[in-house]
């Protein structure tokens, strides 16, 4: 019964199959295990025989004949020899030719273990017939893309002939000073027209080429400021026309070199200029910067022109697409070139844009192997066990509720340590994790089985917790109005499933970068130099693998001079300088504390060029008094960088190298932003100054000040005490409070004074003063979180300034240029990101103190 049941089921099985399947055996005989034979061989099964088979005619997928020995079946019975998808044709006298695929595999009779083969056909002329219309259709598409580059490669020719004569005897008369203005015009309208076809020739031309694959581009290290500056001077007269003023901030100091074809990177730099001018208002402005990211150099052009909605950021790179609203000539190739330009170079291009306030258009180029930047200012270098317990990690959040998907993430997440990857099942489910976990990004699918994505999208924009966190969406659906919808919607970005792994994690990677505040900010630095100096951004400073190889080749040898060392700022700055030199190769062989005395410093520097160092940094007690010990060390041959302030007389180039200082004004700036919103804009404050004549301490109390009366007229500044010692704080707040019992607030010069004047207030029973101040210690730090008197301040970047004065000090032994003054941009501190700011500051986690109020 058993028996039975099993071989009708197999019978059952054989029936449903859409193959052939049939058994050779050594002997000859064939035997048909389903009806297929007829259908796919045109054999009927009880004629199936060697004979049968034999007169059938067999080609290879090339077209060759393939004789009957040759057959898949054929070699595994006499061989052994397994086959799989073995693709031949069977042409039995029809007109076209049915194509198989055949499978063999070794298989004993049980009876009298005779050899034999198990065979499966299918049929695939269906399939194979797509396949070679396929290709026919791409045989013939490639034949007219030649035959239309050809056809425009010889009207490109027959079109510049007549062009030339046009163009040449145009230049004759507008040499003619014998023309009167009218006919000046008439000249000049020829030859805009005539410039004006011959480009759009060259970009057809580029098209074509680009399409058909002719056009080859020639890689070489290109001096990207050089050339940036050629264009400037090309497009000078036009923006001349409109009074549009071009703005390179690109470091004038730093040599910039990329991979590119430098032919076909001026092609692409006077297209975007030409249209940041074309396109912008009478009076406008078009900005230029770069920066590097990673490996690539980045290269922005700003204008203040129309702008762009959201829905033509992709539109403009297509042929022929004309930006809405505008009047300007043109024919939309170029923005299509240059992205194929810049692709074929190795690079992507992007733009921003807003309606009516302007557009940003960037690009990136690799960098030479050897000038790949492997220490970076504001990215971490070495770092010691001291000073650094965490890594950063982004935190993402997947709702989904589908296991294949989520697993699929999880694994990919797997190479990325960087990112945390935390999952929910349902919308409410991923709403609670949202609201109660630290999310820096959500990708939230769209078709959930309890909420909408989209419903949820917008509960989580409605609460607090959650309405900053960067959301992407993530679906099946590739519709392109529904991906506008949504993004539309203020999704910050939309994947499409299945995944493409890469452009999935570059989404991320971007996505983060543009809306997470984790690294230093691109804010403008409002600072300038002791002597006026134009502030250059430390964000410029890196170091290639081959700067670092010829420093560690020199074992040069460094010191630190400090004005004082018993503060979170100070050690900050030396930790910053101490990993970067160590990374650099450089030994540090003194750090001293000068404990704010100006003998004390003095002896130190002597002390200091006794061991001979190459650079010495440092921070000076008093520019006046310290002079002549650092003017000792520069006529040593010692390279000198300071920090915040300079010995007076000492002159750039000569006898130092650089000075770096924080955004100090900007800080200024934030603290009276945070004292006017703290006092609602009416008040009386006070200022706590520094008694010393540092630079960068008069630019904090003249940007607070100006802030305040410029920003906050109803708040009035009704006394102003100097200190000599942050010990002196506590005295002089005491004093300034009893003369002035109704004071609302206080601005102190920086964070120990800050701590003096609360001392102060809670002596005098003050217990709702509002203070402010800049640098970020510990103390005024647990006094934001906890909401104290300390409502926020500005905040240097301490650890950052280390790196940016060691790399300078490289930059020195290097015989780079160097410019006189770089600046660490300014950050403003609350409650809300003092956590984020300390850690970016002292590149460690906040005290347990301070993290017990979050």
């Amino acid at each position: 019964m058993e028996v039975n049941y099993r071989d009708n089921l197999y019978k059952e099985v054989l029936r449903t199959m859409s193959e052939c399947v049939m058994i050779l055996e050594k002997s000859g005989k064939m035997v048909a295990l389903n009806e297929n034979a007829e259908k796919i061989l045109g054999i009927k099964s009880e004629f199936l025989t060697k004979s049968s088979l034999m007169q059938l005619e067999y080609v290879k997928e090339d077209g060759s004949p393939l004789p009957y020995s040759q057959l898949p079946g054929i070699i595994t019975l006499k061989h052994g020899i397994p086959f799989h998808n073995f693709i031949l044709g069977i042409n039995n006298g029809n007109s076209y030719i049915k194509w198989i695929s055949v499978n063999s595999t070794p298989l004993k009779i049980c009876d009298n273990e005779e050899q034999a083969a198990l065979v499966t056909i299918s049929d695939i002329t269906e399939w194979k017939n797509m396949e070679n219309d396929l290709i026919r259709a791409k045989e013939e598409a490639e034949k007219a893309n030649m035959a239309k580059s050809d056809f425009l490669s010889k009207m490109s020719h027959e079109l510049r002939t007549p062009l030339n004569g046009i163009l040449g005897f145009a230049q004759l008369l507008e040499m003619d000073e014998t023309l009167n203005k009218e006919q000046g015009d008439f000249v000049q309208e020829i030859l805009g027209g005539g410039r004006h076809l011959l480009s759009l020739i060259n970009d057809i031309l580029d098209v074509s080429r680009i399409e058909t694959g002719q056009l080859k581009v020639s890689i070489e290290e290109v001096d990207l400021l050089t050339i940036i500056n050629e264009c400037i001077n090309i497009v000078q007269p036009l923006a001349k026309k409109k009074r549009i003023s071009i703005h390179n901030q690109l470091d004038q100091w730093q040599t910039v070199f990329v991979l590119a074809d430098p032919i076909r990177l001026k092609q692409i730099l006077l297209n975007l200029l030409d249209n940041a001018i074309k396109y912008n208002r009478e009076g406008g402005k078009v900005i230029i910067f770069s920066y590097l990211k990673e490996n690539d150099q980045f290269i922005h052009f700003v204008d203040t022109g129309v702008g762009l909605s959201v829905e033509e950021y992709q539109k403009v790179f297509i042929p022929f697409y004309r930006i809405e609203g505008t009047q300007e000539e043109g024919t939309g190739i170029g923005l299509y070139l240059v992205k194929q330009l810049v692709q074929l170079m190795g690079g992507n291009i992007s733009v921003t844009s807003q309606k009516g306030v302007g557009s940003d258009f960037f690009f990136s180029l690799p960098l030479p192997n050897d000038l790949k930047a492997v220490m970076r200012w504001g990215e971490e270098v070495v770092l010691t066990e001291g000073n650094f317990r965490k890594a950063d990690c982004y935190r993402l959040l997947y709702i989904e509720d589908n296991e294949s998907n989520l697993n699929l993430v999880r694994n990919i997440m797997k190479s990325q340590p960087s990112y945390t990857l935390l999952s929910a099942r349902t919308g409410k489910e991923g709403l609670e994790m949202a609201a109660n976990e630290n999310v820096d990004l959500i990708l939230l699918d769209l078709n959930l089985p309890d909420i909408h994505g989209y419903e949820i999208f917008d509960m989580l924009k409605t609460m607090k917790q959650t309405k900053d966190i960067a959301v992407i969406a993530v679906s099946a659906n590739a519709i392109l109005q529904d991906i506008q919808y949504t993004l539309d919607k203020g999704f910050d970005n939309y994947v499409t499933k299945p995944f493409n792994v890469k452009e999935f994690l570059t989404i991320i990677r971007e996505t983060l970068n543009s809306t997470i505040n984790q690294n230093i900010p691109d804010d403008k630095i409002l600072s300038t130099g002791p002597h006026g100096e134009e502030a250059v951004s430390a964000k410029t400073l890196q170091l290639s693998l081959k700067d670092l190889k010829k420093l560690k080749e020199k074992n040069y040898k460094a010191a630190i001079a400090m004005h004082y060392t018993e503060n979170d700022f100070s050690t900050a700055i030396i930790s910053g300088l101490k990993d970067t030199f160590e990374k650099m190769g450089i030994e540090v062989v003194a750090v001293t504390d000068a404990q704010f005395k100006v003998a004390k410093q003095i002896s130190d520097i002597e002390i200091i060029m006794a061991k001979k160092p190459d650079v010495i940094v440092s921070l000076p007690v008093d520019p006046v008094a310290t002079a002549p010990a650092f003017k000792k060390a520069a006529e040593a041959g010692i390279k000198l960088i300071f920090m915040d302030s300079m010995p007076a007389g000492l002159e750039f180039g000569k006898d130092y190298v650089s000075i770096v200082s924080s955004d100090n004004y900007g800080n200024g700036t934030f603290a009276g932003e945070i004292m006017g919103k703290e006092l609602k804009g009416k008040g009386k404050i006070g200022i706590i100054f520094h008694n010393i004549d540092f630079f960068v301490n008069n630019q904090r109390v003249k940007a607070f000040e100006t802030t305040i009366k410029e920003k906050y007229p109803n708040i009035k500044i009704v006394a102003r005490v100097g200190i000599t010692t942050p010990t002196d704080a506590e005295k002089v707040a005491s004093g300034m409070l009893a003369r002035n019992p109704d004071l609302d607030g206080i601005f102190a010069i920086w964070d120990e004074p800050a701590e003096g004047a609360l001392a102060a207030a809670r002596k005098a029973g003050i217990n709702d003063i509002v203070i402010t101040t800049v640098d970020l210690g510990s103390n005024v730090a647990l006094q934001i979180a906890s909401e104290g008197n300390i409502k926020g301040l500005g905040a240097q970047l301490p650890y950052e300034n280390g790196v940016a004065q060691a790399i300078i000090a490289g930059y020195s032994l290097l015989g780079k240029e160097v410019a006189p003054f770089y600046v660490v941009p300014a950050m403003k501190v609350t409650k809300e990101n003092v956590l984020k700011v300390w850690k970016l500051a002292y590149r460690q986690d906040p005290p347990d103190a301070i993290q017990k109020y979050f």
